[in-house]
C-alpha cells in the first residue's frame, strides 16, 4: 500500500511545475552516522524515487517532499580520513602481510589495506562507501622503508686478557669482541633489511702494572745486567761513572703500562766493595779499615797459638818420668808391708 501511495504522489509531483531540474543538489552533508533530516520534510526517497521509512544515514544522493510541497535533492558524501602510511620497521616475512605497514589517522576505524598490482593503496573495507581514506602516500613505492636503529654509547675499558666483549640489547645478536689496547669504531653485526646498527667509539685502555724490583747493580768497569724479560724492558740513564742510575721501564706489549714503585734506581759500585745490609755496598774507607785490622790481628794471634804449643812440648817429658817413679814406689810399699 504504502509503494503504491509512493507511485501517486511521484506522479503527482511529477505534474507540479518546479523550479528546479532533478539533477541538481540542494544540500549536501558529511556522513556522519547519523540520520539527515530535512526541515520540514514529510517523505524520504531515493535518487530512484524509492520512498524511505525513515531520514537517511548511509552516503548517497536523496529526494525529500516537503510539506510546502517541495521537492529538495540533497546528498550524504562519505567521510574524508586522511591516513599516513608507514612502513613497519617490526614486520619480517614470516608475518602477515597486512602487518608491513602502520597507518596513522584521527578516529576509531578498522580497516585493512589492499595493495593492488600497481602498489597504489586502497582500503579492503570501505564501511559501504561512507568513508573516503585518503592514503598518504598514496603509493608503497614512496613510502621510506624504515630499519630499526640499534645504538649504544660511547664505551670505555681496561684491558682484559679474555678480551673485551660488548652486548647488544638485541638478543640472539653476536657480541662485539676485542683484544686488545686501543680505539675502536664498531658497530654490531645485523640483518640489514631490518636493522642499522649505529657505529659507536670503543676505547680500551692499557692495563696498569705496580713493579717492585730487586736491587739492580753492578761493579765498575762491568758490562751492565741484562735488564730485559719478557714482559718489558728496564732502561737506566747513561753514565759509568760510581753512583745511582735513575731506572725507567718499557712494556714489550701495548696492552700493559708498568710502573716501578720500588728500586728504580741502577747502582754502580766499586769493585772492592763489600756488599752488606740488603745488597749495600760499604764505602771505600770503610773496607780499608776493616782490612787493616784484619792483616793487624792475625800476626798476634798466630803468635800466641805457637808458644801455647811449645810450652806443652817442652813440660811433657820430664813429667812423664816423675810420674813413673811416683808409680814404682807405691808398688814397692804394697808388697813390702803386705
Amino acid at each position: 500500500m504504502k509503494r503504491l501511495l509512493g507511485v501517486v504522489l511521484v506522479l503527482f509531483v511529477a505534474c507540479i511545475p518546479m523550479n528546479i531540474h532533478a539533477e541538481e543538489v540542494d544540500l549536501s552533508f558529511e556522513y556522519t552516522g547519523q540520520k539527515v533530516e530535512i526541515e520540514n520534510a514529510v517523505m524520504y526517497f531515493t535518487q530512484s524515487w524509492e520512498m524511505l521509512d525513515e531520514a537517511p544515514t548511509d552516503c548517497g544522493t536523496y529526494n525529500v517532499w516537503t510539506s510546502d510541497g517541495e521537492t529538495i535533492v540533497f546528498e550524504i558524501n562519505p567521510k574524508k580520513v586522511d591516513v599516513k602510511v608507514s612502513y613497519n620497521k617490526d614486520w619480517r616475512e614470516s608475518d602477515p602481510e597486512e602487518e608491513k605497514y602502520l597507518c596513522d589517522y584521527v578516529g576509531d576505524y578498522a580497516f585493512k589495506l589492499r595493495i593492488d598490482t600497481d602498489g597504489n593503496i586502497n582500503s579492503l573495507d570501505n564501511y559501504q562507501g561512507n568513508y573516503d581514506f585518503q592514503f598518504e602516500p598514496k603509493n608503497v613505492k614512496d613510502i621510506e622503508v624504515l630499519k630499526t636503529k640499534i645504538t649504544h654509547p660511547d664505551v670505555e675499558y681496561v684491558y682484559f686478557e679474555d678480551g673485551i666483549s660488548i652486548y647488544s640489547d638485541i638478543d640472539h645478536v653476536k657480541p662485539i669482541l676485542l683484544k686488545d689496547v686501543g680505539e675502536y669504531t664498531v658497530a654490531f653485526d645485523l640483518d640489514e633489511r631490518y636493522y642499522e646498527s649505529v657505529p659507536f667509539k670503543v676505547t680500551i685502555l692499557p692495563k696498569r702494572v705496580q713493579l717492585r724490583l730487586n736491587k739492580q747493580f753492578k761493579y765498575f768497569g762491568e758490562e751492565d745486567p741484562v735488564l730485559e724479560n719478557d714482559d718489558y724492558i728496564l732502561t737506566r740513564e747513561p753514565g759509568e761513572d760510581i753512583g745511582d742510575y735513575k731506572l725507567t721501564v718499557q712494556s714489550k706489549s701495548k696492552n700493559y703500562k708498568y710502573e716501578i714503585i720500588e728500586n728504580d734506581v741502577f747502582k754502580i759500585l766499586e769493585k772492592d766493595a763489600i756488599d752488606r745490609n740488603e745488597t749495600k755496598g760499604p764505602s771505600f774507607k770503610m773496607d780499608k779499615e776493616v782490612e787493616k785490622t784484619t792483616h793487624k790481628e792475625t800476626p798476634v794471634l798466630n803468635k800466641s797459638q805457637s808458644k801455647i804449643t811449645t810450652g806443652i812440648q817442652t813440660k811433657k817429658f820430664p813429667y812423664s818420668i816423675a810420674l813413673m817413679f811416683s808409680l814404682l814406689g807405691i808398688f814397692v810399699f804394697i808388697f813390702k808391708f803386705i
